[in-house]
């Protein structure tokens, strides 16, 4: 399914699920997307990236209803109940049959085909991520997309108190209740931050406070703020 008809000049606002994860308004200015379950936390999601395929129980109907596009890896994690790995039986096309008819779907493949001998499809796009917040980052930048902003990605880890679940290697889910300190966020970031500068794009993470939402007037306070040499700042408010 082609993005040909998407203004790839135009910003992403990209939700992540951390605790500095805020809602995020519907504006002509900017496209919006959403990993997990974060599409939660936005008016109406112009991309869902999810890894793992258990979050799908984790939006309701009338989210699914506004949202455009969902990528995903053919073969996803957490599909089968008994442990996080993927399922020949479960791919993409399986496990989306029940998805609305707004959503538009797009495979790619993730590292996890090969190594546990997927039949992955070789012409789908590639990547080898750590994060559902990567491989946002670099299926929107394989689609031309090269201007970020982020609410919810803390290099410090846990999770925001909307945060539904998170997978297990046991191949469900389980419920976020308190905050997760999760050491390997600070891996993540610093391999998204390497996402950003290689391919020369650019990345604002902002911070907001607890009680606001992002919008067009805040959207306009941050998106020429100045960056570093490798394409990142840092904007609180």
């Amino acid at each position: 399914m082609s993005l040909d008809n998407y203004d790839k000049d135009k910003f992403v606002v990209l939700v992540c699920a951390g605790p500095s994860a805020r809602f995020v308004k519907k504006a002509d200015e900017y496209y919006t997307a959403g990993v997990n379950v974060t599409p939660n936390l936005i008016e109406e999601t112009d991309f869902w990236v999810v890894n793992d395929a258990c979050y799908f129980i984790d939006i309701p109907e009338e989210k699914l209803l506004k949202i455009k596009n969902l990528a995903m890896p053919q073969f996803p994690h957490t599909v089968n109940g008994s442990n996080y790995m993927p399922n020949e039986k479960l791919d993409y096309l399986a496990l989306t049959k029940t998805m609305p008819s707004n959503i538009k779907i797009h495979p790619f493949n993730i590292h996890t085909a090969p190594r546990f001998n997927m039949p992955y499809d070789t012409n789908l796009p590639y990547f080898e991520v750590k994060s559902s917040s990567e491989s946002c980052f670099r299926w929107l930048l394989h689609n031309g997309f090269t201007k970020f902003i982020s609410l919810g990605h803390d290099p410090s880890g846990g999770y925001h108190d909307s945060q539904y679940s998170r997978p297990t290697k046991q191949g469900g889910r389980f419920m976020v209740k308190t905050p997760i300190d999760n050491s390997r966020y600070q891996m993540v970031h610093q391999r998204m931050r390497s996402v950003v500068e290689e391919a020369k794009a650019s990345w604002i993470r902002v911070v907001l406070p607890a009680d606001s939402s992002f919008d067009k007037e805040v959207f306009n306070k941050v998106k020429d703020h100045p960056l570093d040499e490798t394409g990142y700042a840092e904007v609180t408010l």
